[in-house]
């Protein structure tokens, strides 16, 4: 009786795990993943901080500088690039938020844009806000 008994056991222990791992299997899996934006341009000319007027970041073609004192050197000079985050279901594609990379030699700079348009951008880094205004 003993031995049916732990024989059911397992043929019941082995059902539950299948039924747990089939289940597992069939969840929608969400892929988060980075792509370019269609977007690569920011506006060409300087942005100015809104909490330091001397500081702010110029932009030509695709290259960005920060500045601070209104005066930057060419060694400050980076390649930028603006990629979404993405996370895709099966049956879906979500934006999540957009990014403007800074490339200097082999370091990279995220930050997160907040708001974007041709005459604001506001972006985040390391918890800390900033937002530039389009000056000239």
């Amino acid at each position: 009786m003993r031995k049916i008994f732990i024989e059911i056991s397992k043929s019941i222990f082995l059902v539950l795990t299948l039924l747990i791992l089939t289940q597992s299997c069939n969840e929608n899996k969400t892929i988060k993943y980075l792509k370019l934006n269609d977007n690569q341009t920011l506006k060409k000319g300087e942005w100015l901080s809104s909490s330091d007027s001397l500081a702010g970041i110029s932009i030509r073609g695709r290259k960005i500088a920060f500045f601070k004192k209104m005066v930057f050197n060419s060694e400050d000079i980076c390649e930028f690039s603006i990629i979404d985050s993405i996370h895709k279901n099966d049956n879906s594609e979500k934006k999540i938020g957009m990014f403007l990379l800074v490339v200097k030699n082999k370091d990279t700079t995220k930050y997160k844009i907040l708001k974007r348009n041709e005459k604001l951008l506001v972006m985040e880094n390391k918890n800390k806000t900033e937002t530039y205004k389009f000056w000239r």
